[in-house]
């Protein structure tokens, strides 16, 4: 596989993986306030939903030559927390489904856990090498 296509695999993946995500919390329910495994289990659920997404927007946006700092950290949780809001709001439109804010705190925390696990990865394995483009200048 050509190393060109890596940023556009990524990326799909990203989208991929948002619209499962989206499908998933937009299904009907015909009993909401059932408990799969223990209370408040969709909270755990949701917080490991953003901090994959979190995680795979980071790895699209690297691939895409964004380098990792503390601002592209901040603009993904942020754009993830945004993407929790729409998410919340537009589940009052499915039936058996409601806005929850602890949803939404369950979401930013997700995001934020996988923006620091992905900045952390990075932080242990070094340094990137700069390329041949980035240190003439």
């Amino acid at each position: 596989m050509s190393l060109r296509k890596v940023p556009l695999i990524a990326t799909i993946a990203l989208i991929g993986l948002w619209g499962i995500a989206f499908t998933a919390t937009h299904w009907p329910m015909s009993d909401p306030q059932q408990e799969v495994f223990f209370p408040h289990f969709d909270k755990v659920v949701h917080a490991s939903i953003y901090a994959v997404l979190a995680i795979m927007a980071l790895v699209a946006a690297t691939t895409w030559n964004y380098r990792w700092s503390l601002l592209l950290a901040v603009t993904v949780a942020v754009a993830l927390v945004g993407v929790g809001i729409f998410d919340e709001l537009t589940q009052m439109l499915v039936a058996g489904r409601s806005a929850d804010p602890l949803d939404l705190a369950a979401d930013t925390l997700g995001a934020v856990l996988g923006v620091s696990l992905f900045g952390l990865t990075r932080s242990i394995r070094g340094p990137e090498p700069l390329s041949a483009s980035d240190s003439s200048s």
